[in-house]
């Protein structure tokens, strides 16, 4: 389900922002659960949280390449644990599939936006906003009963795009 999630989430994202296939090869992400997780990876904030690595990479003969990473941590434990007590009917696919595009875009976001990783809590707390405001653009015309419980769950957390 987690592999569904992504290769949709990926459409969509590439979709939204215009990602080109040269744009993508430079984007370093990858999506880690719980169980691979290290302990500062692991939060009880979010279903799922973002951390950046600086890497560098041998390549043959050449200097090293430096580049970011960037790991998409979920929170599968309390993913999980949501979708158990959930009163409002949310199910598990159409929570998966919100989680990734949401934290993809961040990856995006802080890739091609040059948005700052690093921000101040209040620039945090707008980007965050703003990101569910754009995962909702791009899973609204999906026509889904389950997606569109989870974009109502989301409601109070987006900005008005106007």
């Amino acid at each position: 389900m987690i592999e569904e999630s992504i290769d949709l989430a990926e459409e969509l994202v590439t979709a939204y922002f215009n990602i080109s296939s040269e744009e993508w090869r430079n984007c370093y992400y990858e999506l880690k659960t719980l169980e691979h997780l290290s302990q500062v990876e692991i939060t009880d904030k979010a279903f799922a949280q973002i951390c950046k690595y600086e890497c560098v990479k041998e390549k043959d003969s050449s200097p090293p390449l430096f580049f970011d990473l960037y790991r998409i941590c979920l929170q599968d434990n309390k993913i999980l644990n949501a979708v158990k007590r959930s009163l409002n009917r949310i199910e598990l696919k159409p929570l998966m599939l919100y989680i990734v595009t949401h934290e993809l875009s961040h990856v995006v976001r802080f890739n091609k936006y040059f948005k700052d990783f690093s921000a101040s809590p209040e620039e945090k707390e707008w980007e965050e906003a703003n990101v569910h405001s754009i995962t909702y653009e791009m899973l609204k015309s999906m026509k889904d009963r389950g997606l569109t419980r989870v974009l109502d769950h989301y409601r109070s957390y987006r900005l008005e795009l106007g």
